[in-house]
């Protein structure tokens, strides 16, 4: 088992649609005119796609925004400067930013039609995902109501 796979059945949270074959992998390929690079392979094989706290990636056996090859396919189509050897990885669905992935697996954040690396690697990116998710969840414990004054003499 890859380290993308392990990693992302560590996550209590993860909803995922369900493996696909290296047959759907090649007609995505061959849909895109790319090749996936290994770790996204190995995570679509196994997940299709997956979704936990807020982040959703693509993948296949998923219609809609979470398939890769209608997501890329839709954004070649609206904006010509799409970088061809790249495929949509997630659509963070605010004003146009994406996160993209190249052929050998470096990780975009895409904007304005530029490319700017943030992670060397699927596996890179997904620790970030889910520093992002504890960092959200620490701030919401800190941010717990506390009584105010009034009810705090209650509990004396």
């Amino acid at each position: 088992m890859s380290n993308i796979v392990e990693k992302i059945h560590t996550i209590p949270t993860v909803l995922f649609i369900g493996s696909c074959t290296d047959e759907q992998i090649a007609e995505a390929e061959s849909q895109l005119k790319l090749s996936f690079p290994d770790e996204y392979r190995d995570y679509i094989k196994q997940f299709g796609a997956i979704s936990f706290s807020g982040t959703e990636w693509t993948g296949l056996n998923v219609t809609g925004y979470l398939n890769v090859v209608t997501q890329t396919l839709n954004e070649r189509e609206l904006n010509s400067d799409f970088p061809e050897e790249c495929f949509v990885l997630e659509n963070l669905g605010i004003d146009g930013v994406l996160i993209i992935c190249d052929e050998s697996g470096q990780i975009y954040l895409y904007r304005n039609n530029q490319k700017t690396i943030i992670s060397k690697s699927l596996s890179e990116y997904l620790d970030m995902c889910l520093a992002i998710e504890q960092d959200s969840a620490d701030e919401n414990n800190a941010d717990e109501v506390m009584p105010n004054e009034d009810q705090s003499e209650k509990y004396n």
